[in-house]
């Protein structure tokens, strides 16, 4: 009988990575649908019982390999307004949503309702995509509140009202947003947030040019 292994067995990590690798190769050449057990077993030279092993469902193996391929989180420019930090964030997550094909498939796929728990791997690439996504909008707006910027209010519908747009645009196939339109979705979005230095709506009228 062949030894054991566990979770933290170095064999295991290897063939761990072989798989991923494999996955993600594929994941960049094929999209989704070229990630197969046949498939990733040929080209990872990994069994298919240590495959199961490691990942009990072909969704899991995809979005294990989804997670390795995410982009490191961007960081809001320092010492510069409000405005100008969500306005960089979203042009990001712009660019990156529509300019960078694996992370369209990678989007497309999650919408399709995988089913995920809090600790199995399309649980782990859900967390992962809201750290590269929407945790550095979330930091922006923590701060803005808190220096008494904008008005306190949920975070998570903020996030969803600047990047929710531009990323549904992408999934549904509708044109891409231009600079001009994310600079309104956050043009918008602070009409209703930013707080006047007393601490309410900044709600002035604006005066009409003569």
């Amino acid at each position: 009988m062949g030894a054991m292994t566990t979770p933290s067995d170095p064999r295991r990590i290897r063939s761990r990575g072989k798989l991923l690798d494999a996955a993600a190769d594929l994941l960049v050449s094929g999209g989704a649908a070229a990630v197969t057990v046949e498939a990733v077993t040929r080209l990872s030279g990994v069994a298919r019982t240590t495959l199961y092993r490691n990942f009990p469902s072909t969704d899991s193996l995809i979005a294990a390999a989804f997670q390795r391929l995410l982009p490191a989180p961007a960081q809001a420019p320092v010492g510069v307004p409000v405005r100008e930090q969500l306005l960089y964030l979203n042009l990001e997550l712009t660019r990156l949503v529509q300019g960078v094909p694996m992370q369209q498939s990678m989007l497309a796929w999650m919408a399709m309702g995988r089913s995920a728990s809090e600790h199995d791997d399309v649980g782990e690439l859900r967390r992962g995509v809201v750290e590269a996504y929407a945790a550095p909008l979330h930091e922006a707006l923590s701060a803005a509140e808190a220096e008494g910027t904008l008005i306190p209010g949920d975070r998570d519908l903020a996030v969803a009202q600047l990047a929710g747009p531009v990323v549904m645009a992408r999934i549904i196939g509708l044109r891409e947003f231009t600079d001009a339109d994310v600079e309104r979705l956050v043009d918008d979005f602070l009409r209703d947030r930013l707080a006047t230095p007393s601490g309410g709506h900044d709600d002035q009228p604006q005066e009409t040019p003569t």
